[in-house]
């Protein structure tokens, strides 16, 4: 059966306008003047990309779909529009959201996207005197030189930060019982932060969550404490077992993505009834070929998750869960920070007594030695 998959495009991304279709199993070109057909084959079955140049109707869209590739021309949309989508939800019929996002998303909690022209994380490498910006997150340049990503990993790294009102919208699709899946391309671990689980999520990039020695005749695991500990404390991570480099589970240019991601995809974009995107220009490959764009909302990543939320009914349900949140997250720093002041008053208080007993040491030993 041919279904359309409708998606929002929010904050970074095109305004071109696009319809994509999934579950047609032909590779059949349109041949129609004003249309551009892009074909792309992700696994198991074919995406065909319409990217609309002088933004024919729905009608003849629909009637074009029908006519010349032989399948149905169901409407899913009453509108090609923000409200248009929330109707969907509210229908009933949309089951299964998939999300894809990206570095956008987490901007405004402090996090730099990685290519926008004067704040963008490969804008601002200078410090570190690489080659080139992107040799950072380069397998074989690491490899050789790690203390360029590990002293960006001290800036960037994960608890520093608190997830944002669209992480928390992703959340509150699972609440509703209406998330299939989180693809994300992010490795800033804000997602499970705002209470995606493992099943939840595909991190498409990877992950600071775990770590594993980088010797094929090692691959020993860390967890994120340990990475923690080695990265505050200036130490190049070195695996215990066998001397080798430990790098965190991100996915670095020259590496391959997790076969997770290849795995679900093809389990989950075929049962997909809407596919939302936010926070991704979708210029990095695999992740950009596996979507066109039905309907597009610019804004910010988080106006246009509380837009979407008015339209759902499910703002007010979504602000508090953003303060509710934010409030146990401020609660369990004040906390650590208390507990580690009350660590190093009992350090320096040891000390301190460590130094008494020792002068009162020496005070005895000249007592004894005039008698």
């Amino acid at each position: 059966m041919f279904t359309l998959n409708f998606l929002l495009i929010s904050a970074r991304s095109s305004q071109t306008i696009a319809v994509t279709t999934a579950r047609h199993r032909g590779t059949q070109r349109v041949g129609v003047k004003n249309l551009k057909v892009l074909l792309s084959t992700p696994k198991s079955h074919i995406f065909i990309r319409i990217i609309i140049c002088l933004f024919p109707t729905v009608d003849f869209l629909r009637n074009l779909f029908s006519k010349t590739l032989g399948i149905s021309g169901e409407k899913v949309l009453d509108e090609l529009t923000l409200e248009g989508v929330a109707s969907y939800i509210q229908s009933g019929k949309c089951k299964n959201i998939i999300c894809m996002v990206g570095a956008g998303i987490s901007t405004s909690a402090g996090i730099p996207d990685f290519r926008s022209p004067d704040t963008g994380l490969y804008a601002n490498l200078q410090k570190y005197n690489l080659p080139y910006p992107e040799a950072i997150f380069q397998i074989d340049y690491f490899k050789k030189h790690p203390e360029p990503f590990f002293a960006l990993a001290r800036e960037l790294y994960p608890g520093q930060f608190k997830p944002t009102v669209c992480h928390y919208f992703i959340k509150l699709l699972k609440d509703k019982g209406l998330l299939k899946r989180c693809y994300s391309q992010n490795i800033d671990t804000l997602e499970r932060v705002a209470g995606l689980e493992g099943e939840d999520l595909i991190e498409a990039h990877g992950t600071f969550y775990t770590s594993h020695c980088v010797s094929f005749m090692c691959r020993k695991e860390y967890d994120l404490d340990w990475m923690k500990e080695k990265i505050f404390s200036d130490d190049i991570p070195k695996c215990d077992k066998c001397s080798s480099l430990v790098k965190p589970d991100i996915v670095f240019f020259g590496e391959n993505l997790p076969k997770r991601f290849f795995t679900s995809m093809a389990m989950d974009f075929p049962r997909c009834d809407l596919l939302i995107i936010m926070g991704t220009s979708l210029q990095v490959q695999p992740f950009a070929a596996l979507v066109g764009r039905d309907v597009a909302h610019i804004s910010t990543c988080d106006d246009g998750c509380l837009a979407f939320a008015d339209l759902l009914g499910w703002k007010a349900e979504l602000e508090e869960m953003v303060k509710r949140e934010h409030e146990k997250i401020n609660s369990k720093a004040e906390e650590e920070q208390t507990a580690g002041k009350a660590e190093s008053g009992k350090a320096e208080s040891g000390k301190a007594e460590s130094g008494k007993a020792a002068e009162s040491g020496k005070a005895e030993s000249g007592k004894a030695e005039v008698e």
